[in-house]
């Protein structure tokens, strides 16, 4: 089993609706499908992405905006056999679940802070095992046990993840460059992208696969240009602000996806 306890580090087994260790550790199945991992005062519902911001990205990706990203990963040049996948920050699903059924992945693995997201993606995926944890904490799972491990707009905790790597593993990891979405900043102050730049010392004790940009027009409507918006950081300063930032708005616009891929392996 890779999974393991938080607490000691030691295996975790499922035993009818609920995981334990040999240390007595136990975490049990939420009604909606996922396992929190989380404990004292780290339970506390209020952290990650809120329930507004998952729906609005959930809308956004049912509505095909990111299919130029999804055609990408789904060509991913992956070596067979990939038998585990694990993405950190899932949100509600949707690149787990594409890349596995792309690339043939039986066993999937989503992790999320977001209380939401989890319940949205453990009901989306009941064959996938979604997980309530902190990226701020070591990644629950054994040495040497993913096959692949993905990180899409999500941190990227590189010293984890090459140790939950097996030997030729993979590690995905998807960022905005700086022009994603630059014609909606005309209408909207969002905040700035940085220079998400991997550096090749980052990267000791992996070999490159692939480095590509995808960029893609998208031509969007007022709904779905207020969802982008919903679902991205920005949005926790705009309503502290107030103001009524969707009138601000066009009826339609054409925005730039932009995002680069960096494929590793360990």
């Amino acid at each position: 089993m890779a999974l393991t306890c938080p607490h000691c580090r030691s295996p975790l087994t499922r035993s009818e609706k609920s995981y334990r260790c040999t240390q007595g550790h136990s975490f049990d199945l939420a009604k909606e499908g996922y396992l929190s991992l989380l404990h004292g005062r780290q339970k506390g519902e209020g952290r990650g992405d809120t329930k507004a911001m998952i729906q609005a990205r959930d809308r956004v990706h049912l509505a095909g905006v990111f299919e130029p990203l999804v055609q990408a990963l789904t060509a991913l040049p992956l070596e067979k056999p990939i038998n585990t996948v694990l993405e950190l920050g899932c949100g509600e699903g949707f690149f787990l679940d594409h890349i596995a059924r792309a690339h043939g992945i039986a066993t999937r693995y989503g992790l999320d802070l977001s209380v939401d997201a989890v319940k949205l993606a453990a009901r989306r995926q009941p064959d996938a095992l979604i997980l309530r944890a902190d990226l701020l904490h070591p990644l629950p799972f054994a040495d040497a046990s993913v096959d692949l491990i993905q990180s899409i707009f999500a941190p990227r905790p590189l010293a984890e993840i090459q140790r939950c790597l097996r030997p030729g593993g993979y590690a995905l990891f998807v960022f905005p460059q700086t022009n994603h979405w630059q014609e909606l900043r005309a209408f909207v102050p969002l905040a700035a992208i940085g220079d998400e730049k991997l550096l090749p010392a980052q990267l000791a004790g992996f070999r490159p696969v692939a480095d590509l940009k995808v960029a893609a027009p998208r031509d969007l409507s007022r709904e779905q240009l207020v969802d982008l918006v919903a679902m991205s950081p920005s949005i926790h300063r705009l309503n502290r602000e107030g103001g009524e930032w969707p009138s601000l708005l066009p009826a339609n616009l054409s925005v730039t996806l932009s995002v680069r891929l960096v494929l590793v392996r360990k």
